[in-house]
């Protein structure tokens, strides 16, 4: 009797090296100007500069603020935020829409 065995070759497969850069870097103090937000209206800054201006607004700071680290931010009253600062500085008064642009923007 003869016994054939069978190799079964497989190629390894290469995992792709990255290399992700995780410096942290704060921007909870950055002063944000127009220069700094230039888009093709130049009178309309974006939706993260608006955002950055109101989060650091001192007037606002018991409706929405940065947290102590400075990393993330926080919404203190809902209503105020949608009664009072969303149709200050942005086309709509709705907090689903506000919350679409957050999102949209990759804000967790």
């Amino acid at each position: 009797t003869t016994t054939t065995s069978t190799k079964i070759s497989r190629k390894k497969q290469k995992v792709k090296e990255s290399i992700i850069d995780h410096t942290y870097r704060d921007f909870s103090s950055v002063k944000v100007s127009l220069e700094d937000g230039e888009n093709e209206n130049k009178n309309r800054p974006n939706f993260t500069a608006k955002l950055h201006g109101i989060v650091s607004n001192p007037n606002y700071q018991h409706i929405i603020c940065w947290l102590p680290h400075g990393r993330s931010w926080k919404i203190v009253d809902k209503y105020l935020l949608t009664s009072v600062v969303i149709p200050q500085h942005f086309a709509h008064g709705k907090f689903e829409s506000f919350n679409r642009s957050v999102n949209g923007w990759g804000f967790k």
